[in-house]
């Protein structure tokens, strides 16, 4: 009589699929469902979005209660020129924090952001890291309302919104992150922005990057504003673009009294280099009588002139602020 012998294995580990580092780290990551809160109600804010919703993340935006709305029914689509694929999107919102974050990034415009920071208290902000893309100058009074855990970010891109549309024109964008001086062992965020298909660095001179960001910034934002044409075109006509290398070295004359020297001729490149169908956001401003980013231009020259003890008033830049306030308020 033959009788089947069942072998038990002593040793059950032994038949399991072995993981690799980054399938550990990968299970670990799903299994952290806390929210990733966006702070906004631009174009950025639903890009950022989209990406991080796309990664897999829980994402909570917080904006008024328009956008809200709007975000929440009636969602979003976005349009990237280097996919043929239109994607909808409809994100969960709110007017506070309602769960321990995982990550809050900050990408309200300059004039809208200090609204929406009544969400934002120490209490509920905790120990997350914070992520701030509006491009202020100074972040202090920030951390002294919602804690020390805030690094800079900067998102080189061409996006635009048209009421419930975004487009991302070009290339991929980039987007550098700025504070710590060892990447390497203080990152919270090499996990978190993985997969979004962006070119993320890590630096540690952030007033170099706050320069190489607002120079070009600030100038196309002028132009295109002054002339209502897109940088593109402006770029086209001699007697506008020759504007762009005057203006770039009076920012750069700023710019090195803090120790920061701009390399303009590769700045003057980034100008030349922007889509056809792009507008900076003080374009559109200006066209719906607005000012927020009129006035974030101008505070951060005037400022940092007054402190270099460099005279702002005779300049060209000082001259097309006067000339665009005057359009604001006719």
């Amino acid at each position: 009589m033959f009788f089947r012998k069942d072998v038990f294995n002593s040793k059950p580990s032994e038949l399991e699929t072995e993981l690799s580092p980054e399938e550990i780290k990968e299970n670990i990551f799903s299994a952290d469902k806390r929210p990733i809160y966006i702070v906004g109600n631009n174009a950025l804010t639903c890009y950022m979005a989209a990406k991080l919703t796309d990664a897999g993340h829980n994402v909570i935006i917080i904006s008024d209660k328009e956008n809200n709305i709007s975000l929440s029914t009636n969602g979003i689509s976005l349009k990237e020129d280097s996919s043929l694929k239109l994607s909808r999107y409809k994100f969960n919102t709110s007017f506070w924090i309602k769960e321990e974050p995982k990550l809050i990034l900050l990408t309200a415009d300059a004039g809208q952001l200090n609204p929406f920071l009544a969400a934002l208290s120490k209490e509920k902000v905790g120990t997350a890291p914070v992520l701030c893309f509006t491009p202020l100058k100074d972040i202090n009074y920030l951390e002294a309302m919602i804690g020390g855990n805030v690094f800079r970010a900067f998102f080189d891109g061409y996006l635009q919104q048209n009421d419930q549309q975004i487009f991302l024109f070009g290339r991929t964008p980039q987007v550098k992150i700025c504070k710590s001086i060892n990447w390497e062992k203080e990152n919270p965020f090499a996990d978190i922005l993985d997969n979004l298909g962006l070119n993320i660095s890590f630096e540690t001179d952030v007033a170099m990057c706050y320069w190489e960001f607002f120079a070009p910034y600030a100038v196309g934002s002028l132009l295109s504003a002054l002339y209502n044409k897109n940088i593109f075109d402006i770029t086209k006509d001699k007697t506008l673009r020759d504007q762009i290398p005057l203006l770039l070295n009076e920012i750069a004359e700023i710019a090195a009294a803090e120790g920061i020297k701009l390399n303009t001729e590769e700045l003057i490149k980034k100008l030349y280099a922007a889509p056809m169908n792009y507008r900076f956001p003080l374009q559109e401003e200006i066209n719906s009588g607005g000012y927020g980013e009129a006035h974030l231009i101008s505070s951060v020259l005037m400022n940092a002139a007054r402190s270099a003890k460099i005279r702002f008033m005779d300049s060209h830049i000082n001259k097309i602020l006067k000339q665009i306030y005057n359009l604001i308020l006719v």
